[in-house]
């Protein structure tokens, strides 16, 4: 029975009806095949008397005409533009595109192709699209026909697509390619190729004392998408190496630190497989084998693998690893492999080389206040150093100062502290690290000193990061900062890893603070939870700068936290790397109560895990401030700058806002999401005197002195020490600083 078009007007039903097969313009002038106009107006005459719209899209879709208008490709590539498609494919319970968004291709364009041989082919607009592409490939012009989609291909940039399909020679097949939303449409080109395995090096280390002293070489490579894991074995065979075979707790630890050092494991393979002919085969924990063919003695598998949680199948193993350890799955021959460790002998491979500051003669130089990622990857082992404590596989550095004055350097992050040794620039030793995260030392100006970083332990490979700056003046005592840590399933949002958090000193301009508490959880009723439990602070009686309890409290409630893999290089790094998701929720409120303070500034620290994400933050229902989010490139923080804008045609890339003149006992901060996925990250409440006496004593210890004007200068440009209140630090507030200098009166 069909639907009912005009309930209460039969006649001009019927009239519709009568003409529907011969007025089928708008269908046809909408670009679609005729015989599937005739079939949708057949169902829906309004689509062909009236206008077509996306109602008529979907009954397209739903009555198997959805290819309709396909274009055909010749050879093996064709250029596309989808910014007047209007078609949606949703492919919800059919074909799932990735991990994030919906299940629906958005205003695709289709396009039909011809397999000539059967095999494995490639769909691919990697890098060559300027929008988020998604694709899907059906042997029917029917979405239930769909046996493939991508959204994210791995290495793609701007999130285009790659898709690994089996096809069949002389068979047609339809591909759909669209957008992640309805605002991605662009242009750009699809190509189709057979597939091949490419392995591309992330790093590759030698270890001297593995392999029974011999030393083996470790190295991470990233996998093309669609190769199974008998492609990469064969793939790693043909460059000298075999896939990596920890068969030792020594073994696995210092396999998961080249893993780590070289930007994490992903669905990595390695040397462990499941041979379905052995004796003591059976599903799920039996047969397993190395990839030379011996026994497993030593295992580590992940809390209930092997499972064989996709049925019998999963006989290839995935290294799994994370800060704290690593970890084995199970999983199919053809599961989505997108990394491998590979082990090659002492000989290694030509690809491997090692940077020219693997010797002093190379030494690179660093520059004051810039963040320098150092992997010792690939490094030589050392040549000795002056300190006692050991450092291997290091790297060099000089660093020349441009005043006289004590400097914070800082050698750690990525979960990894190195070893450091500083000499003058006549080689006499300056001091050592001996294994903390930082030290602070006094430097001359205009001398060059040379900086010698490795890893404390032989079996240890890492990427930590090398910051050298004066060292912080702290400023703001009466203060509750609060840093959101944030996490994800393995990694802080259980609450239990809130090991990377913000302590001191941290914070922006002149709000840098002794003290921070670290929040973990989606609510506040988890932060107390995991405080409990001795994971994180409480969200009650928050410690002000100086660590003593204050009254105040924070609530807050989401649906999502996260984490940010990142190379934190201070506590200020630290204090971003978390944070309250958005998640798709219209805003974040974060509220603090039963404040000690009348009068306060509120600074809002916001970010997320990618740049140019586009929203707003308000205190107490001020107006908005406007912000895009701040990039992290190659996992390194870029430095804390103010948000400032007033609408978003302003906003630019920025990771702090700063509301001042506050007053009453609660403070509420509100974060709006206009773009996907933004974070609440963490805040401060400082305490302000309402008419201060002495306006230059920045720190509020009853003088304007040295500390200030430290303070003054590193709010330069910004508002964090504006004086004239004209929304800038700058020469008149230096020239007003100066005036006032000496005790307040």
């Amino acid at each position: 029975m069909r639907p009912t078009l005009f309930a209460g007007a039969p006649l001009a039903c019927a009239l519709l009806l009568a003409s529907a097969a011969s007025a089928q313009d708008t269908c046809i002038d909408a670009g679609i095949d005729p015989g599937c106009c005739e079939i949708v107006c057949n169902v829906n005459p309004l689509c062909c008397a009236i206008a077509w719209d996306a109602a008529c899209e979907q009954l397209l879709v739903e009555l198997g005409c959805g290819c309709s208008g396909s274009t055909p490709i010749k050879g093996d590539s064709t250029t596309f533009d989808t910014t007047a498609a209007t078609r949606d494919l949703n492919l919800a319970g059919i074909c799932d595109p990735g991990p994030f968004g919906s299940d629906t291709v958005f205003n695709y364009v289709v396009f039909t192709w011809t397999a000539p041989a059967n095999g494995r082919y490639t769909l691919s607009t990697c890098n060559t699209a300027d929008f988020d592409t998604r694709i899907a490939i059906a042997d029917g012009c029917n979405p239930f026909n769909v046996f493939g989609c991508n959204d994210d291909g791995t290495g793609c940039a701007t999130f285009t697509s790659e898709l690994t399909v089996e096809l069949s020679a002389g068979t047609s097949y339809y591909i759909y390619l669209g957008g992640y939303s309805e605002a991605d449409i662009g242009t750009g080109t699809l190509s189709i190729a057979p597939f091949e395995v490419s392995l591309s090096l992330n790093g590759a280390h030698f270890f001297p004392e593995l392999d029974a002293g011999a030393g083996k070489w470790y190295a991470s490579y990233t996998v093309s998408a669609g190769a199974t894991w008998l492609d990469i074995r064969d793939k790693v065979a043909a460059l000298g190496g075999m896939l990596a075979s920890p068969k030792t707790v020594e073994d696995s630890f210092t396999l998961g630190t080249v893993v780590r050092a070289t930007g994490g494991a992903g669905t990595c393979a390695f040397g462990l497989s499941q041979d379905v002919n052995a004796k003591d085969y059976l599903e799920p924990a039996g047969g397993w084998r190395w990839a030379d063919g011996t026994t497993v003695d030593y295992a580590k598998w992940n809390n209930g693998e092997p499972n064989d949680g996709g049925g019998n199948g999963e006989n290839h193993a995935q290294l799994q690893v994370a800060y704290f350890g690593e970890f084995w799955n199970d999983l199919p021959v053809d599961a989505a492999w997108n990394r491998v460790v590979v082990e090659f002998p002492a000989a290694g491979h030509p690809d491997f080389a090692a940077p020219a500051n693997d010797e002093r003669k190379g030494a690179v130089v660093l520059e004051e206040g810039v963040l320098t990622t150092v992997s010792f990857v690939g490094a030589s082992t050392s040549a000795g150093s002056l300190c006692e404590d050991p450092i291997f596989y290091d790297r060099w550095y000089t660093f020349t100062p441009t005043t006289d004055d004590t400097y914070k350097i800082v050698v750690c992050g990525n979960n990894f502290v190195a070893n450091m040794a500083i000499e003058d620039a006549t080689g006499e030793l300056v001091a050592c690290t001996g294994g903390a995260c930082s030290i602070e030392v006094d430097l001359l100006a205009g001398m060059t000193y040379t900086l010698q970083v490795g890893s404390p332990t032989a079996d240890s490979a890492g990427n930590p990061t090398i910051l050298v700056e004066p060292a912080p003046v702290i400023v703001s005592l009466d203060a509750i900062s609060v840093n959101l840590v944030g996490g994800t399933f393995n990694d802080g949002g259980d609450g239990g890893r809130c090991n990377d958090t913000a302590e001191f000193p941290a914070g922006a301009g002149p709000w840098g603070t002794l003290h921070w508490s670290n929040l973990v959880g989606k609510s506040s009723d988890d932060a107390a939870a995991f405080a409990a439990a001795g994971n994180g602070d409480a969200p009650t009686a928050l410690k002000d700068g100086t660590a003593i309890a204050t009254g105040a409290s924070v609530t807050w409630s989401v649906g999502n936290t996260w984490r940010i893999f990142s190379f934190p290089a201070n506590d200020s790094d630290r204090m971003r790397r978390g944070y309250l998701d958005t998640n798709g929720l219209p805003e974040v409120t974060v509220t603090v109560n039963d404040l000690p303070y009348e009068q306060y500034t509120a600074v809002v620290y916001f970010g997320a895990d990618g740049g140019d994400r586009a929203g707003s933050v308000s205190v107490n229902g001020a107006a908005p401030i406007f912000f895009l989010s701040d990039p992290v490139p190659g996992g390194n923080f870029n430095p804390l700058s103010e948000a400032t804008a007033t609408d978003a045609a302003s906003a630019v890339r920025a990771s702090y806002a700063v509301f001042r003149g506050l007053t009453g006992p609660s403070c509420a901060m509100t974060i709006v999401e206009n773009g996907p996925n933004l974070g609440f990250m963490g805040f401060q409440i400082i305490k302000e005197s309402a008419a201060p006496a002495c306006p230059a004593d920045l720190d509020g210890d009853g003088a304007v002195n040295a500390a200030d004007l430290a303070a003054l200068l590193s709010s330069w440009g910004t508002a964090g020490a504006d004086l004239d209140g004209d929304g800038s630090t700058n020469a008149a507030d230096l020239a007003a600083l100066l005036s006032a200098w000496g005790p307040c009166q």
